[in-house]
């Protein structure tokens, strides 16, 4: 792996937008600085005026905007001119090439056109022949069949896919090799081995970076195309090559961060980080298995590719926890686990779990115990598909032994307040309550952060698909550097974007050390002593760099 990947990001998009946070960054400064901090040579740059207010105005404000800067290109809102608000193909003409205009945007939903009517064939056909990338968001689509059927009808179309997740493979990966004018950006589709499963099925070509910062974070993009374990011309394209090739120019001048720390440059490398990485938040499915929940598929997700992943990043522990509970299997889980640390490198320490509704808490006292026989439990992880509260009472026969023994649990919250979490953190307060997904939005890290500051016992883990830009460093600034815990929701999602998102913060090394592993030395410690010591995570020293 080497730093030389030049990263042109294929979306970007400034400007105001409904229910931001007053903290979230939304200015093209913050587009300007991202790339500046993360090294990025060049994007595409969308802006919501053009969406929200009128099309064309806001498409002239953002090329008037960009224009001393040479390394952004414009992504125009586009869309059939039949009623009269948008200029038709030859009135548009001059002015896509006046403004170096070669990627447009469509929002047929939003700005209520029907794509599928007669006379949008001639805005589609335009387009094609006109050989613009035409981006569009996946909530632009009823459902992601519609999709398919206008790659169908336009089959010379380049289509840039965004926001397709995780939980939509079953549509896209056949779908992929069915249609070939389909591109998929990585923003949210961060499956598991991701990059790998592109150059294996051959569609390297047709997979762009493509951040939607501010957003966003860039870093945490970069990250997943950084550590691919992929040949170094894949990568390339991936990262820039494909999206030059798309828009008909030259790859922009590189450009690096000269400031850059330790973690930063290994990163960019693709070399394992300088730094132990303590993993709070993985799941592991059985050997062989490809779907830990109805809905979603994971590659490699049991233990011979999960732990092959952490080891080329230099992970050195980890929490697990299985993926059967969430579908309603607890015990058999809870074995999934046993099996995974049976066979894990040292470092690794399991997370119980328990569903109450299927056992009375007579059972329940009975049963629980059994469980944590095996020391190499100190978590105890309810899952927010149970249905139930986590502060009603039938979780107490679990809490009250968690209390008794120190140990952590780790929550995702079932409410949109943190009211569970204030009950249990004053009820148990020998149990580190860690709060999963706090870097969702910046209304749950506030939100977090307010309660972590009531709670010296709640800490706040920032796992999230959404990798919000700049959230990492407002949790550290509200709850403080001690009290942040980097997880990766592993094989659900793929770590290296959520290693990215740290990586690629503005927080100081020190503090970015805190997040990957100190803190989670400090939740553990009250329970270390009943660890094996094998189970036990080593901080001392740097990893291999």
């Amino acid at each position: 792996m080497s730093s030389e990947l030049c990263f042109f990001d294929a979306f970007t998009r400034y400007g105001p937008r409904p229910k931001k946070h007053a903290a979230h960054p939304w200015r093209l400064d913050d587009i300007l600085a991202e790339m500046e901090h993360c090294s990025i040579s060049g994007a595409l740059v969308a802006s919501t005026y053009s969406i929200y207010q009128d099309a064309m105005e806001g498409n002239l404000r953002l090329s008037a905007e960009i224009a001393p800067h040479s390394h952004l290109f414009p992504v125009w809102n586009a869309m059939p001119h039949h009623a009269g608000d948008f200029p038709s193909p030859r009135e548009i003409e001059p002015l896509l090439r006046r403004h170096r205009v070669r990627a447009v945007l469509i929002h047929p939903k939003t700005n209520r056109w029907d794509w599928e009517a007669p006379h949008s064939r001639e805005f589609f056909r335009w387009l094609a022949r006109r050989h613009l990338l035409t981006i569009v968001f996946k909530e632009e689509f009823a459902q992601v069949s519609d999709l398919e059927r206008l790659l169908a009808r336009h089959p010379s179309l380049r289509v840039l896919l965004m926001s397709a997740g995780w939980d939509d493979q079953r549509f896209l990966l056949p779908m992929m090799e069915r249609r070939k004018n389909l591109h998929l950006a990585l923003d949210r589709f961060q499956i598991h081995y991701g990059p790998e499963r592109f150059v294996k099925m051959g569609c390297e070509d047709r997979i762009l970076y493509a951040s939607n910062a501010p957003l966003m974070g860039m870093g945490a993009h970069r990250a997943f195309l950084d550590w691919a374990e992929a040949p170094a011309a894949a990568r390339r394209k991936m990262a820039g090559g494909n999206l030059a090739r798309l828009l008909g120019m030259e790859l922009p001048v590189p450009r690096e961060n000269r400031s850059e720390d330790r973690l930063m440059a290994a990163a960019r490398a693709g070399r394992p980080l300088p730094a132990p990485i303590v993993d709070f938040h993985m799941h592991i499915l059985p050997e062989g298995a490809r779907g830990g929940i109805e809905h979603v598929r994971m590659e490699n997700g049991g233990p011979e590719g999960v732990f092959h992943q952490l080891h080329r990043l230099g992970c050195v522990g980890g929490g697990f926890m299985s993926w059967r509970v969430a579908a309603y299997d607890s015990w058999g889980g809870n074995e999934d686990v046993r099996r995974c640390l049976d066979v894990a490198p040292p470092g690794y320490w399991g997370l119980a779990s328990v569903d109450p509704l299927y056992y009375s808490q007579d059972q329940l006292a009975r049963m629980i115990p059994e469980v944590y026989q095996d020391r190499r439990f100190v978590g105890m992880k309810p899952y927010l598909r149970f249905g139930v509260e986590y502060h009603h009472p039938s979780y107490d026969v679990w809490w009250k032994f968690g209390n008794r023994h120190r140990f952590y649990a780790l929550i995702h919250r079932t409410r949109g307040d943190y009211a569970e979490v204030d009950a249990l953190a004053k009820k148990y307060p020998r149990v580190r309550w860690v709060v999963a997904h706090c870097g969702a939005d910046y209304r749950s890290a506030e939100l977090g952060v307010e309660c972590a500051r009531r709670h010296p016992n709640v800490y706040l883990e920032i796992t999230y698909t959404a990798v919000t830009c700049g959230i990492i460093d407002y949790l550290v600034k509200g709850a403080g550097a001690d009290r942040v815990l980097y997880g990766s929701d592993l094989p659900m999602r793929d770590l290296r974007p959520q290693l990215g998102w740290v990586v690629f913060s503005r927080l100081a090394e020190a503090d970015k050390r805190k997040v990957l592993a100190s803190n989670a030395q400090r939740v553990l410690a009250p329970c270390l002593a009943r660890l094996p010591e094998r189970h036990r995570p080593k901080l001392g020293g740097e990893t291999r760099s």
